[in-house]
């Protein structure tokens, strides 16, 4: 049991940079190339819904885990810092993949569904702009906070490693 206990603790940092390295590579590289790269922005779109829609499971995923080692080092070393971290990521990684990514499809849905002549559209034209622009907020914030999380847990363990020579 102390062995899963380090562990856990020990998977914080790589769950951490992973998690910041696939938001990069999906917001900054690969939804870009979609766009870039496709004939049409219809199909583009739904490419992009996909590629959120399956990395928002990986950051609960990423988010239960960074959470638990957090959990674990609070008892162990009643060290608060990493849950006021590691908690409000995997919130959010809840907020993404069942409100946010769900909104933006319906709405992208509703959009091509309706008439460009139809009143309706511009207002969902509005409201997914809205939704866009929050989740580049959210996702611009996310990566902020994964950054300095890193720098907490760093520094945290230098630290721990100057105690123990």
């Amino acid at each position: 049991m102390k062995n899963l206990k380090k562990i856990s603790v020990e998977m914080v940092l790589p769950f951490l940079l992973a998690w910041f390295l696939m938001t990069v590579l999906v917001d900054i590289i690969t939804i870009p190339t979609v766009f870039r790269n496709s004939t049409s922005i219809v199909d583009a779109g739904k490419i992009g819904m996909t590629v959120f829609g399956r990395f928002n499971a990986f950051e609960i995923v990423f988010g239960v885990i960074v959470l638990i080692g957090s959990i674990v080092n609070f008892k162990v070393l009643k060290n608060k810092k990493w849950m006021f971290f590691a908690a409000p990521l995997l919130v959010l990684a809840f907020i993404y993949k069942f409100y946010m990514t769900p909104m933006i499809t319906n709405t992208t849905y509703e959009i091509h569904k309706t008439e460009v002549s139809d009143p309706r559209y511009a207002e969902l034209q509005s409201q997914h702009a809205q939704y866009h622009n929050m989740y580049r907020y959210f996702d611009t914030s996310k990566l902020i906070f994964l950054l300095v999380f890193m720098g907490v847990v760093l520094s945290d363990r230098v630290k721990s490693n100057k105690e123990i020579a």
